[in-house]
């Protein structure tokens, strides 16, 4: 054994007397830390697992040191740290604060260490601890990616019976909801992506840092779904973290479920809002902005397209009146005020009624009731 060495594994030896009091710094330290001091770890668990940490990294900095014990220690801690849920960037901190305890305890002068022998061997003290660090990341981030899998093949699982063919019974949805735990009876928001996006939203979520948002992820058709628990009771701005795991994509949100029963109903028109998107669509889009599109094309389906009361009635005009007309009952719709079209189109008032006069003449839709006016809304293109 070199003189050097013999030195440094005094030095080694020496501090090993100071692991009680290198234990207790290393709490003091850690119950600064907002996610341990917020958790439901013990002070026996984190004692333990200080003793283990300090006298595996003692052994390891040995000159014939052995890393095995370390290297153990790192998987079980990383394993054990993601199944109880910890923040790995919390984790992260509080295994470096080793490093600080550990150079306090070798540099205490009262263990009579030679300032050059400290120096040579700083590095190896820092590797130490960085490579243990690195380890416990590595298994921390492979459990949570295994704890993530699981929970998803279980949500997926409960989801299918949500949407089953047939409705869920009431037994069923409070196995559901306790399985997901969430409130049967709460409210509930459903977006929509493209099945590529979602792959994308997926990402993002497992990635976020946001600790407080739950958002349930199911697959449907070329649509992927995303649902999560909401205080709101109609549908306002999406919160930030959320309408952030949308960013650059086309998203269609549907109306408040209210109550987990009707995630099936918010589903359906969440994908009904997707499908009526153009092509080109970006952003968030919800029903407010799509309803008469969504609503003319579901009237199609079933055979009543209401462009059938208004448009063969035209043809009886000349197409510069036809043309005149719908102009203007187009505006006064939109506008929803005589003098508002007056001056949109640039003419008299009497015009305006006139015009609007001669639609109802030859469709028999008077646009200034609303019932008529809802119909001549979701008959024009």
């Amino acid at each position: 054994m070199s003189e050097d060495g013999g030195g440094w594994d005094g030095l080694i030896a020496r501090a090993r007397g100071r692991l009680p009091s290198m234990v207790e710094r290393f709490l003091s330290k850690v119950m600064a830390e907002p996610a341990y001091a917020a958790s439901s770890l013990t002070a026996e668990d984190l004692r333990q697992r200080s003793v283990q940490t300090f006298t595996a990294m003692l052994d390891a900095l040995r000159t014939d040191g052995d890393t095995t014990a370390l290297t153990s220690l790192a998987e079980s801690l990383g394993t054990l740290r993601a199944r109880q849920a910890i923040p790995l960037d919390s984790l992260v901190r509080v295994i470096r604060l080793d490093f600080t305890v550990l150079w306090d305890t070798l540099s205490d002068p009262s263990l009579d260490a030679e300032p050059a022998l400290l120096v040579r061997h700083a590095g190896r003290v820092w590797s130490t601890v960085d490579t243990f660090v690195t380890q416990v990341q590595e298994h921390y981030l492979t459990e949570r990616s295994a704890i993530q899998l699981a929970n998803a093949d279980l949500q997926r699982h409960y989801l299918s019976q949500l949407f089953a063919p047939v409705r869920p019974t009431e037994a069923v949805l409070d196995r559901i909801a306790g399985a997901l735990r969430v409130p049967r009876s709460g409210n509930f928001c459903v977006a929509a992506t493209a099945k590529d996006d979602g792959m994308t939203v997926q990402r993002r979520i497992r990635s976020s840092t946001r600790r407080g948002d739950v958002v349930f992820t199911y697959d449907m058709g070329h649509h992927t779904l995303f649902i999560w628990p909401t205080a709101e009771v109609a549908l306002g701005k999406l919160p930030p973290g959320i309408s952030a795991l949308f960013d650059g994509m086309a998203a269609a949100v549907a109306p408040v479920a209210r109550g987990l029963v009707d995630v099936r109903e918010a589903a359906a028109a969440a994908r009904e809002i997707m499908t009526d998107l153009p092509m080109d669509s970006s952003g968030i889009t919800t029903l407010l902005e799509r309803w008469k599109t969504v609503a003319r094309h579901q009237l199609s389906l079933t055979g009543c397209d209401l462009g059938q009361l208004v448009f063969p009635y035209l043809h009886m005009c000349t197409e510069l009146e036809r043309e005149k007309i719908l102009k203007t009952v187009t505006t006064y719709l939109e506008t929803g005020s005589l003098g508002d079209t007056s001056r949109a189109l640039d003419c008299h008032r009497n015009t305006v009624l006139n015009r609007l006069n001669a639609f109802q003449k030859y469709t028999g839709l008077d646009v200034q009731r609303p019932h008529d006016a809802a119909a001549v809304i979701l008959a024009l293109p």
